[in-house]
């Protein structure tokens, strides 16, 4: 419950009732007024949620960047297992190449596979999504909310932040500390 209007039992002067209030005597029954969604901690939680689950403009490029990079690898990983593969079966290889007790096949076989998982582009379409989202799950922790992975991304670029509202950042008592001449 958000905010409620309180009745007293005890047919006291009724007030509003807030999320979280604790009755130390008595009873009373409150009437609600918003519902549960409304909260501002719940519509916080949204904002933190949406902000995580928003694709960042840069998740577009590295998006673009594994549609070719991907098929481009498992072609290489095929063409490295087919070279390895002929030349295991060849004379010369017979001749030149240590197995290692390994049969032929598992020998080309694993040389198309390290082709594939070192070149795996998983590392490119995980980290810009998990970036975002512990960079806003970490803002969040400190009480600064950002709304999504493009703001994320623009932050780098900011060069001054100015406040205004004496008070809510400051102990209510204005002074000036420096003063830069941009002129």
């Amino acid at each position: 419950m958000l905010t409620g209007e309180a009745k007293p039992v005890n047919k006291e002067l009724s007030s509003k009732v807030y999320g979280g209030t604790t009755l130390l005597r008595g009873a009373m029954l409150v009437k609600v007024d918003r519902m549960s969604e409304l909260s501002a901690i719940n519509q916080i939680m949204k904002l933190v949620e949406s902000a995580q689950s928003a694709k960042a403009p840069i998740q577009g490029v590295a998006d673009t960047i594994a549609r070719y990079f991907v098929p481009t690898i498992v072609l290489l990983a095929l063409i490295s297992w087919l070279f390895w593969f002929s030349l295991a079966y060849s004379d010369f290889g017979r001749e030149w190449l240590y197995l290692g007790g390994q049969t032929r096949f598992v020998f080309a076989f694993n040389f198309g596979v390290s082709t594939l998982v070192i070149a795996c582009p998983c590392a490119l379409g995980l980290a810009t999504p998990t970036a975002v989202m512990v960079g806003t799950g970490i803002a969040a922790s400190f009480g600064c909310l950002i709304k999504g992975g493009d703001v994320l991304e623009n932050i780098n670029g900011i060069t001054t932040v100015v406040f205004d509202k004496t008070g809510t950042l400051t102990a209510g008592t204005p002074s000036v500390k420096d003063l830069i001449d941009v002129l």
